[in-house]
């Protein structure tokens, strides 16, 4: 036999050969996790390189714009000219120092090409150039150089004919004079030294003065040499390698450490970045040296037409830097652990084989005793716990070992004994078994029947000495197939199966009595036949069942009580609503379940269903929570094992009672915003002119109409018109007192009466509130709507004694309101009777008046403030009825708006004063821009944009000639849309102004955003400039906020010649009145035009 191995050595080596495997393990899985971490190190690291050198090149590009933009005001402040050329490059040179990344910064004066420009050297130098261009009096290029005390004379260069306003940034300007934008690399400039292109890219950007002409083109350059300058800084930075790459028709390589003054083609492997929309996801390459690089691509947008793709890349290495440091930091540490666990397997080797070496020796010593009584194990080292006790356990073994043949001998003579007894036992056993009418049988550990009495006999038909020894499955079958007897002897406690007799199948209860005997187990079963006992309980239940089910599916809760009126029976709905745990139901008076203010109707209704036997009535359940449910209750009485008592029946009536209390409601509450409608309001106000009467008390009737609400359904939608309905009628009700009423009393009108006065006097102040509360903005479905209302009043018995005459007057009233200028409230008076009816005239004249050719337009001239001439005019609308004569705008056209006749009329209007303006252009008239005032009715109910473009198109108008006027509050509707309409206007090249400034909704936070070109100072304003102090100082502010702006401002109203020297103190750029000329018809508008006549600009302003 080989021999073991050594526990103590085999041991040490497992503990070994454990962290060993534990250690490779950790290893590998550090490794496995640096590697596959390296790729999202890089690309976080690489991500973030190229995000910030996106910014950096961002701000770079911003530097430009702030610098040309910085030298745009000081051109325009100074009208840049030859004379001033070299004095606004220098006071531009702050802007450019401050931006040294830049190349040049240059001005080009239009008339001769003068040019010139700043540039930076390679060697850091500033240098100040002046080209004469074509210039007649200047025949030399002059050079400054900057010195610490300014530009000194550096050099002088013969021309050589360059001209600047032919090359490609100037051309690029003039083309688009609005705003500055960006040209893509192009060959910039040939240097004559070394007739090479020196490409670059340039922000350009047209100066107009005042009046619209070109001042100057301002362009500031950043040549490639520069760029590549700033992306090596960059790269150096943050690690990495940046490429950019100039998207277009033709894609080319701007920016590489490889480019010099020209830009390159794009090279092998970065094809795929040319059409880049957004962010590539990072890759790896292999460059033409072989050498792999993580590389990561991002789009930017330089203007709206240019854009560069910018390439971040860098080295690619299996593992990266900070992850291979740490790695080997692990290795080495590893290394020393392993030649510590070599010394330590070493030792521990020695220092467990000596206690086992000793053990072994005590063995074997032992094991050559003779006998069991001669066992004795020598006592072994103390040096070890484990060994210690192994030792002894082997003096205790051979303890036991000896007191164990004792007890064998003595339980020899017991067992003889025993089975004696067991014989007797037997016997008596059988003689029981045999005297029983219930059924037992006896098995074994092999299911062989070793006991069957004679009751079994009768069940199952067999003899016992027929199944003695027999396998039961021979003599009973199973339950059923899928069930063996085993599983049936596992059964805990009483089960019923259905097994098979003599008679056939039967139910029966099987209890099974399981007795371990010496070597084997006995089963002893005992079956009781169950089955009439099962039919009867199925029965009962299936009655009991068959009630439940009929209960239970009541509508409502059946109860059964007996003659105290205590619970007995109920259904599942009475446990649902009790709040009482089922088993205390039972006894529980059904008055509990009533609220106690119902306990004597109960009660009563109760005796008199077991006097009379039935009763009908409505009482209320009590819930759990306090709250009860109306309900209606039938009850009978009934007799139950003799006993008197009564059933009955509660059905839930809540859905009723809520329906008729909503029924009531509506009946006298508008639908829509729950407030009194006029069947209440009739009655209220019927109460109202009656108490009036008798107490003397004045009652007043408000009725409120919402200014232009048709023209919010019309553009909005009848949905969004309700939702505005039901607000006001929530900001409505807060407002009144006690003995007040809102009532709707139809569209958008609401109805107001308000009870017991103190003075007449307080319905006007109640109206003012009123109105103020209209006036503040509504938020409906996430959009801001201004209001405003007007009201009409009349007060009772002053104005009328009965309702109808009171709500008359009170219309009529409403209607001089709106007369006076929306947004206000009238008191009745006699009067207003027939303004109704001139109303009602005037609107059906109007329907025909332009047909009719009744309707015509004036036009009233604009002139400059900076030169004096006409530069534009407004067109006015005038009627000219038939019998009552010039028919005044604020009469009429109130009329128009409400009847919706504003809509055709002001179709007419813009139609009619573009083909003016389009027969002054083609007449040979200087430019004259036509301004055309916009209405509430054409914002909303028509796509402005839209229908102004398409009238100019079929017109033939130019954009150019055409202003549109808005009001502030008209903007104030919906100012987002309103932006975004404006924009498409601007964008068509229509000029926009906002009429009667200051006197609406200024605000400055959309002044700012809304792409107007004018602000029109109200004539309120201007006409009291001359007495009140306050109006020139909103003049000169309005003035000031409009340049600050960049917006032109003109002012209306201007009647004398002190208005016009005012004006032009303060700087304004236009005015507008009877001081130049009244409003006239177009042909004298012509007539005007060519007589040159023009405002005396000589006259002091100081």
């Amino acid at each position: 036999m080989q021999p073991a191995r050594s526990f103590s050595l085999a041991l040490a080596l497992n503990v070994a050969g454990l962290a060993f495997a534990i250690g490779a393990v950790m290893l590998t899985s550090m490794v496995w996790t640096a590697i596959s971490n390296t790729r999202e190190t890089v690309e976080q690291e690489l991500s973030q390189a190229l995000n910030q050198s996106v910014r950096r090149v961002q701000m770079l590009i911003q530097a430009a714009e702030l610098t040309a933009e910085s030298a745009a005001r000081i051109a325009q402040t100074q009208q840049v000219s030859a004379a001033t050329l070299q004095a606004t490059l220098e006071q531009s040179l702050a802007a450019f120092e401050q931006r040294p990344e830049l190349s040049y910064l240059g001005i080009i004066l239009p008339t001769h090409g003068e040019y010139g420009n700043l540039e930076r050297t390679d060697d850091g130098r500033v240098l100040l150039w002046l080209h004469p261009g074509a210039s007649p009096e200047q025949h030399q290029t002059h050079i400054l150089a900057l010195s610490d005390g300014g530009f000194i004379p550096y050099a002088s260069r013969e021309p050589n004919g360059y001209d600047a306003r032919q090359r490609p940034f100037y051309e690029a300007a003039i083309a688009q004079p609005a705003t500055g934008h960006w040209l893509g690399a192009y060959p910039w400039i040939v240097h004559a030294s070394e007739q090479v292109s020196l490409w670059g890219i340039s922000y350009i950007r047209a100066i107009l003065d005042r009046d619209g002409r070109l001042l100057c083109v301002l362009d500031v350059d950043l040549d490639l040499p520069a760029l590549n300058r700033f992306l090596q800084d960059t790269s150096s930075e943050y690690g990495i390698r940046l490429h950019i790459i100039e998207q277009g028709k033709t894609p080319r390589l701007i920016g590489s450490p490889d480019i010099d003054s020209i830009p390159l083609a794009i090279p092998d492997g970065m094809h795929e970045f040319v059409d880049t929309q957004d962010r590539t996801d990072i890759q790896k390459y292999i460059a033409a040296d072989g050498q792999q690089y993580w590389r990561l691509a991002k789009r930017f947008d330089v203007s709206e037409r240019i854009s560069w793709t910018i390439v971040a890349s860098r080295p690619a290495a299996l593992i990266e830097a900070p992850l291979r440091n740490q790695l080997y930091q692990m290795a080495g540490m590893g290394l020393a652990m392993a030649f510590g666990l070599i010394l330590m397997v070493i030792y521990m080797a020695r220092r467990f084989g000596r206690p086992l070496a000793e053990l072994e020796r005590s063995v074997d010593s032992a094991r050559q005793s003779g006998t069991p009584n001669d066992l004795q194990f020598s006592p072994v080292t103390q040096e070890f716990r484990e060994t210690q006790r192994l030792g002894e356990a082997l003096i205790r073994l051979a303890s036991a070992v000896q007191q164990r043949e004792q007890q064998l001998a003595s339980q020899t003579v017991e067992l003889f004994t025993a089975k004696e007894q067991q014989v007797a036992s037997l016997a008596l056993k059988g003689a029981i078994f045999d005297s029983t009418e219930t059924a037992i049988f006896s098995l074994d550990g092999q299911l062989r029947i070793i006991e069957w009495n004679r009751a079994a006999e009768r069940l199952f038909g067999r003899l016992r000495t027929e199944v003695l020894q027999q396998v039961i499955q021979t003599v009973v079958s199973p339950p059923d197939p899928h069930t063996s007897w085993f599983t049936v002897l596992a059964s805990p406690g009483p089960t019923t199966y259905l097994l098979t007799g003599s008679r056939g199948p039967f139910e029966a209860e099987l209890r099974i009595i399981t007795v371990p005997t010496t070597g084997d187990v006995v089963h002893t079963c005992i079956i009781d036949d169950i089955s009439a006992r099962q039919e009867a309980e199925r029965r009962l239940r299936q009655e009991r069942d068959y009630a439940d089910t009929v209960l239970n599916s009541l509508p409502g809760v059946f109860y059964h009580c007996d003659a105290q009126a205590r619970l007995q029976r109920w259904n599942r709905n009475l446990e649902l609503i009790a709040g009482i745990p089922i088993d205390q139901l039972a006894g529980t008076p059904i008055t509990r379940l009533i609220p106690e203010r119902e306990h004597a109707l109960v009660n009563r209704k109760i005796q008199e269903t077991l006097d009379k036997g039935a009763a009908h009535f409505e009482a209320s359940y009590l819930l759990p929570n306090g709250t009860t449910i109306p309900c209606l209750f039938t009850g009978a009485r009934f007799m139950h094992d003799g006993e008197r008592g009564f059933v009955g029946l509660g059905l839930d009536i809540s859905k009723r009672k809520i329906a008729e209390a909503r029924m009531q409601h509506l009946a006298t509450h508008d639908a829509l915003t729950d407030l009194p409608n006029r069947l209440l309001l009739q009655e209220r106000l019927g109460e109202a002119v009656t108490r009036a009467a008798e107490t003397g008390i004045s009652q007043a009737i408000l009725l409120l109409d919402l200014d232009r609400f048709k023209i919010i359904n019309d553009a909005y939608g009848h949905p969004f018109g309700d939702a505005v309905l039901k607000a006001v009628g929530a900001r409505l009700a807060p407002l009144l007192g006690v003995h007040d009423t809102v009532a709707r009393h139809g569209g958008d009108e609401f109805l107001i009466l308000l009870g017991n006065l103190p003075h007449p006097e307080a319905a006007a102040i109640q109206a003012g509130r009123i109105i103020e509360a209209i006036r503040q903005p509504i938020t409906v479905n996430g959009r801001e709507i201004h209001l405003s209302g007007s009201i009409g009043l009349s007060i009772c018995p002053r104005d009328g004694n009965d309702p109808e005459t009171l709500i008359k007057h009170a219309d009529q009233a409403m209607y001089q309101a709106k007369h006076l200028g929306r947004n206000t409230y009238a008191s009745f008076n006699a009067t207003m009777n027939r303004m109704a009816q001139q109303r009602v005239t005037l609107e059906a004249d109007l329907r025909n008046a332009a047909s009719a050719g009744q309707l015509h337009l004036v036009y009233q001239p604009k002139v400059s403030l900076h030169h004096g001439h006409i530069i534009g005019c407004e067109a006015l609308l005038r009627w000219q009825h038939p019998t009552l004569g010039m028919v005044p705008p604020s009469q009429f056209i109130p009329v128009a708006e409400e009847s919706g006749l504003i809509i055709p009329i002001s179709d007419w209007v813009l139609r009619t004063a573009c083909r003016q303006a389009k027969a002054w252009a083609d007449a040979g008239l200087p430019p004259l821009a036509v301004s055309v005032n916009i209405s509430m009715g054409q914002l909303l109910h028509q796509n402005l944009a839209q229908w102004t473009l398409d009238m100019l198109e079929e017109t033939g108008l130019a954009p150019g000639l055409l202003e549109l006027e808005l009001t502030e509050s008209l903007i104030a509707q919906d100012i987002e849309s309103m932006i975004v309409t404006l924009a498409q206007l601007k964008q068509a090249g229509v000029r926009l102004s906002i009429d009667d400034f200051g006197t609406g909704y200024s605000n400055l936070s959309y002044l700012k955003n809304l792409p107007v070109d004018t602000l029109k100072i109200d004539q309120s304003f201007v006409r009291n400039m001359l007495t009140h102090a306050e109006d020139e100082t909103i003049v000169r502010a309005v003035i000031a906020l409009a340049h600050n702006l960049r917006l032109n401002v003109i002012a209306e109203g201007v009647e004398t010649r002190e208005h016009c020297r005012i004006l032009r103190q303060h700087h304004c750029d236009e005015i507008q009145g009877y001081f130049f000329s009244r409003p006239i018809a177009a042909s004298e508008l012509e007539a005007l035009v060519r007589s040159g006549k023009h405002l005396d600009m000589s006259d002091p302003i100081d």
